[in-house]
């Protein structure tokens, strides 16, 4: 079974962890990076690999921009040596011509699945393609390849902009890391019919920088999440233990996880997990959270099919 045919089986569960590509001017971290993925066999169907880009958002940057290896580079290096499916997500609205990039991912890395990602501000004037122009280039052209999207479920009209993107030929989306149920499960219940699957982004938190860098990133994060994540009590400012923090994370992302599906609608989309670690400090926490979650996740599936 093809990665496209899982996902748009709902019946089959499907994860996929999200590994951001090591620094471009250190080759060792190639290797150990892929040595750190051989450990996921068997428990994620893809790994997930964003294109990091120097982003000119406003306000502070926690983390300094380092260049990153090609994803299609890394990518290939999985498909070929662990022999594990890979996603690329791909930014296209900065260069006019994407087909060509597409078709060289697929012809010269052997790369099917992509994340069709747009620009940062709707404010910007990209030379690119947006994204449902970049998928309808693909779908015209006939390249054989699986296009997914990004969704942000508190955006006004999101329900609308993911049944577009579908149209135009996007069968998968990620959503932005999850930190409230209330706007997920809206969004779900507003996609029912939906022939696309929608995957549920978590990741572990265990410092205050983890939330002000997503918040950088314009991530939706609860204004009190700081304290109920962070502080060693309730009241108190003292910082928590970073075992503490995991195990608050891994706790929330378990309530939204079931909370989602105890209230889904009569013909939902098809459900994904993505798990990410948004840094090096988080990547234990991300494969225990992958783990415990993920069986969670498959038995949330399994019980939804039984009642189908």
């Amino acid at each position: 079974m093809t990665l496209k045919d899982k996902l748009l089986d709902s019946s089959v569960p499907v994860i996929f962890f999200e590994q951001v590509p090591p620094e471009a001017d250190r080759p060792e971290s190639a290797e150990s990076t892929l040595a750190e993925l051989s450990k996921l066999s068997g428990f994620v169907d893809a790994i997930n690999l964003p294109e990091i880009r120097d982003e000119g958002r406003k306000g502070e940057r926690t983390y300094k921009f380092s260049p990153r290896l090609e994803p299609r580079v890394l990518g290939a290096r999985i498909r070929r040596e662990l022999n594990t499916e890979v996603v690329i997500n791909r930014v296209v609205v900065h260069e006019p011509d994407q087909l060509s990039w597409f078709r060289r991912s697929r012809q010269e890395f052997g790369i099917e699945n992509f994340v069709v990602v747009g620009g940062e501000s709707a404010e910007r004037q990209y030379h690119g393609p947006s994204v449902i122009e970049a998928a309808e280039q693909v779908r015209a052209a006939e390249l054989p390849v699986c296009l997914g999207g990004i969704t942000i479920s508190s955006r006004a009209h999101e329900s609308d902009r993911i049944r577009a993107k579908n149209a135009a030929g996007l069968d998968f989306f990620t959503s932005q890391i999850l930190f409230d149920s209330n706007d997920a499960v809206w969004l779900i219940q507003r996609l029912n019919g939906l022939a696309a699957r929608v995957f549920l982004s978590f990741a572990p938190v265990s410092h205050p920088g983890d939330l002000k860098f997503l918040r950088w990133l314009g991530a939706d994060i609860p204004p009190d999440l700081d304290r109920f994540l962070l502080h060693s009590k309730e009241g108190s400012t003292a910082a928590a233990e970073p075992g503490a923090c995991f195990d608050r994370s891994l706790n929330l992302a378990q309530r939204i996880l079931m909370d989602v599906f105890d209230n889904l609608p009569p013909d939902p989309p098809a459900l994904g997990l993505n798990i990410e670690h948004i840094n090096q400090r988080n990547y234990k926490g991300a494969v225990k959270m992958l783990e415990q979650l993920g069986n969670l996740y498959k038995d949330l599936v399994a019980a939804r099919a039984r009642l189908a």
